[in-house]
């Protein structure tokens, strides 16, 4: 049976306006120049940086150091997902709103003092996101309400097309949504007090979806804010070729553990099944493609890689064993 997080109680007050919370895994490069950023543009407002590295192995935590010696690093001995990694930082963080912010994310003005002041004008906002801008400066689609469980279908057979989420977004301007993307999400230190920090049976994805929902289930309301923006590069640390299957691995239990704990026993059993289908759908096509000496996909294409996943257990609860 899935639970939430029970409420957490700091145990210091806000010294702070703004705490910037980022994980870090093997991004070195990447992730110095979103520091570069943060600190170039983020005038006018009281802020610290945080940054959890999550085992990184290229260099990342030392280029940290040297070059901005002053903030803070968490180096965990291991990869722990970046729900438990934003917990630590969460812990001690003294800001009166906390930022997680990507690694492969730029800003180009100084948008965390437009968004402090304007929540703090809209104290009835919990939680907000900037407009998001793809690396050619183009507004980037955003689903801006729940995903329902026929769309967790179409994503499962492909047939989800997230250019649609353009028209769907309505007119750009400040408002309340039902959810917002990860890649520069805003929350008021008070909501952590209410709903608890984030559920760290979430590796990878889903963990703001789930968040969000957590707190409408309580009255807190979330605001899209396109009046500033944030430049993301997409996915720089997930498509990496080293962990690429234990992306897609932690991607599907983080599915049925999402499923598990916000859609029916019904949908659930056609979620699973979905995906059942489409693991041996793959590993036919995989077979063709070697027998038709075809160029693989890499570790999308493998063949061992769909048999572990079909081959998984997955109980109900959304909580899985290998």
């Amino acid at each position: 049976m899935t639970t939430n997080p029970p409420p957490f109680q700091f145990s210091h007050a806000p010294t702070l306006d703004l705490s910037i919370v980022i994980v870090n895994f093997n991004t070195r490069d990447i992730v110095l120049d979103c520091l570069r950023s943060v600190h170039a543009h983020t005038k006018g407002i009281s802020f610290e940086t945080l940054v959890v590295d999550n085992h990184s192995g290229d260099g990342s935590q030392q280029a940290i150091k040297e070059t901005f010696p002053k903030v803070p690093l968490i180096e965990n001995p291991d990869n722990r997902g970046f729900s438990a990694a934003n917990n630590q930082a969460l812990r001690i963080s003294r800001g009166r709103y906390t930022v997680l912010l990507n690694s492969d994310t730029l800003l180009t003005e100084n948008c965390f003092a437009k968004i402090v002041r304007y929540l703090d004008d809209h104290p009835e906002f919990a939680i907000l996101s900037p407009q998001i801008l793809d690396p050619e400066n183009e507004p980037y689609p955003m689903r801006l309400w729940q995903d329902t469980a026929l769309d967790a279908a179409l994503k499962i057979l492909g047939q989800y097309d997230p250019t649609n989420e353009f028209n769907k977004m309505g007119v750009r301007e400040p408002k309340e949504v039902e959810t917002v993307g990860g890649s520069c999400f805003v929350i008021q230190r008070q909501l952590f007090e209410s709903i608890g920090l984030f559920d760290e049976n979430y590796f990878l994805y889903n963990e703001e979806d789930d968040f969000c929902r957590r707190a409408r289930s309580l009255g807190h309301k979330i605001c899209y804010y396109p009046e500033t923006s944030v430049k993301h590069l997409l996915g720089q640390s997930t498509h990496q070729p080293e962990i690429r299957e234990k992306v897609i691995l932690e991607t599907y239990k983080s599915n049925l553990y999402f499923y598990g704990k916000y859609y029916s026993f019904s949908w659930n059993l056609i979620l699973r099944s979905l995906y059942r289908l489409t693991f041996v759908a793959g590993i036919f096509r995989s077979l063709w493609k070697k027998m038709t000496g075809q160029s693989s996909l890499g570790v999308e294409d493998s063949i061992f890689l769909k048999w572990k996943l079909l081959s998984m257990k997955t109980p109900a609860s959304g909580k899985l064993n290998e």
